[in-house]
């Protein structure tokens, strides 16, 4: 925390230092970074029509990462990627959805699925 208040108070205090810290806090935002229910599982990294995915898988969950510089691409498209990318890393099917919980969520950035092995 330390060291964050100090790059903190470092920008304040220097104009020239802003553009660069910006960049490169938003290369580091750009990293394979999981939500913290996957933290400790391995990642896989895929292609799936043209769109790269870091999957994880824990038990019956998994999500899939879009990682990547390209353009946004439609929502339905990455989805549909991330979808496949989690089926071929798991082995598994997508389960069916339920009243309660949907299969499949995400956005553009990720995708979670829950599985049926």
């Amino acid at each position: 925390m330390a060291r964050v208040h100090a790059l903190l108070t470092l920008l304040r205090s220097n104009r020239a230092m802003r553009v660069p810290a910006l960049i490169l806090l938003a290369l580091l935002a750009a990293c394979d970074s999981p939500s913290p229910a996957f933290m400790h599982s391995p990642a896989t990294r895929i292609e799936v029509n043209g769109l790269l995915f870091s999957v994880r898988v824990r038990g019956a969950e998994a999500e899939a990462l879009r990682l990547g510089p390209e353009k946004i691409p439609r929502l339905r498209d990455v989805l549909a990627s991330g979808a496949l990318a989690i089926e071929q890393v798991s082995g598994c099917a997508i389960a069916n959805p339920t009243k309660r919980a949907p299969a499949l969520e995400g956005d553009h950035a990720i995708v979670r699925a829950r599985l049926d092995c």
